[in-house]
């Protein structure tokens, strides 16, 4: 039985980005309603945040002309009706439209309002404009991540940090409205969503941070077949296991001997690129190494480890990351991934609103005004 423990829960999602787009998948991997609101000009298209499957599988999707003042006479009404609204708009945007948390909460004071903005609703960069790359520069995860500057990564890191971090300010603001019967509104910045992810750090904030170097015991070597296996021996213990299975027990007392750095690294490295990465795993892993291939995207869907706990699943012919969320109870219930497919763009309008109490001449009303 596939347990969902955000089933009844009702969520409304104006945003059309990916920090928003991740936030919602992750809500509805959990058993949420999701139910996207977006431009009737797209009316008929795939409902698809910024054209990925993964970011829009298992949602639900109506028309709403945000432009129309008359819309905002819909969504009073809906805003009786659901439990969660996500919108990544500039602070207080909606609100001078009509509709915000405040006009929201009048009516429906059990309300969990979540905003997801870059730098957060208030101080002096509130209205600043920018891309994942700016949070990461400003949150101080940038200059973390590499000491060598310039330095950008190829993955967005902030806008899966403030996704994470909206879902787990939405948990708690609902758990709490469960227990005093009072809404909350939930201000996320991506910046310091990212400044966060610095917390496992040593001294992270401090002027003298530790950064992880790349010594011989903690490195990326090449091999035969042209894959990179990381070599994460940075312990006495995991360290011994890798010269013992290399058979060069001598290397065992060179560890954090800065000294033998370089003669060590070219050791290994040549050792390593006389046969492929996965000799090396299966030699040395048995003996407590911690060697590890390194996987490009495309290459999870054969890996092992992967198959054997379905960490990539599939939508509608495309693969994509599973729910990394596994909950299970005593009578053997488990958590899963929402892999239904986007809907349609407008393609629940009409059920949505009429569980809001339109009546099916006022949904006519609207379509022929081109509201929704």
């Amino acid at each position: 039985m596939i347990l969902k423990p955000l089933a009844g829960i009702r969520v409304l999602d104006f945003t059309a980005m990916p920090p928003g787009g991740y936030c919602t998948v992750m809500l509805a991997d959990l058993g949420a309603e999701v139910i996207r609101v977006e431009s009737p000009a797209q009316k008929g298209k795939p409902s698809l945040v910024v054209r990925q499957m993964a970011l829009s599988r298992g949602k639900r999707s109506i028309t709403l002309d945000m432009r129309n003042p008359a819309a905002n006479a819909v969504l009073k009404r809906l805003a009786s009706t659901v439990d969660v609204v996500v919108e990544n708009a500039k602070p207080g945007s909606m609100e001078a439209r009509g509709f915000g948390y405040k006009q929201a909460r009048e009516i429906n004071p059990r309300i969990v309002w979540c905003a997801i903005t870059g730098f957060g609703q208030s101080g002096p960069y509130a209205e600043h404009a920018g891309h994942d790359l700016s949070y990461l520069a400003h949150s101080g995860l940038l200059g973390a991540l590499s000491a060598e500057q310039p330095w950008q990564p190829g993955l967005p890191l902030a806008l899966q940090a403030g996704a994470q971090s909206a879902v787990i300010g939405i948990q708690a603001a609902l758990l709490h409205c469960a227990r005093s019967g009072e809404g909350a509104f939930v201000d996320i910045s991506l910046s310091e969503s990212a400044t966060a992810l610095l917390t496992c750090g040593i001294n992270p904030l401090s002027d003298n941070p530790l950064i992880l170097p790349a010594t011989p015991d903690r490195r990326l070597y090449s091999c035969a077949d042209n894959r990179f296996i990381a070599i994460a021996c940075a312990e006495p213990r995991t360290w011994g296991a890798l010269c013992d299975g290399l058979n060069i027990p001598e290397l065992k007392e060179h560890l954090y001997q800065a000294a033998h750095y370089g003669a060590d690294t070219q050791l290994l490295a040549d050792i390593f690129r006389a046969k492929p990465a996965a000799h090396w795993v299966e030699l040395l892993t048995p003996r407590g190494a911690a060697v590890t291939i390194v996987n490009h995207a495309s290459q999870l869907l054969a890996d092992p480890q992967v198959q054997a706990r379905g960490s990539v699943v599939e939508c509608a012919g495309t693969p994509v990351p599973a729910s990394p969320v596994r909950i299970s109870t005593a009578d053997g219930s488990h958590s899963g991934t929402a892999t239904a497919a986007p809907h349609t763009v407008g393609q629940d309008t009409a059920d949505v609103l009429m569980s809001a109490g339109f009546s099916a001449e006022e949904i006519d009303k609207l379509v022929s005004a081109e509201i929704v």
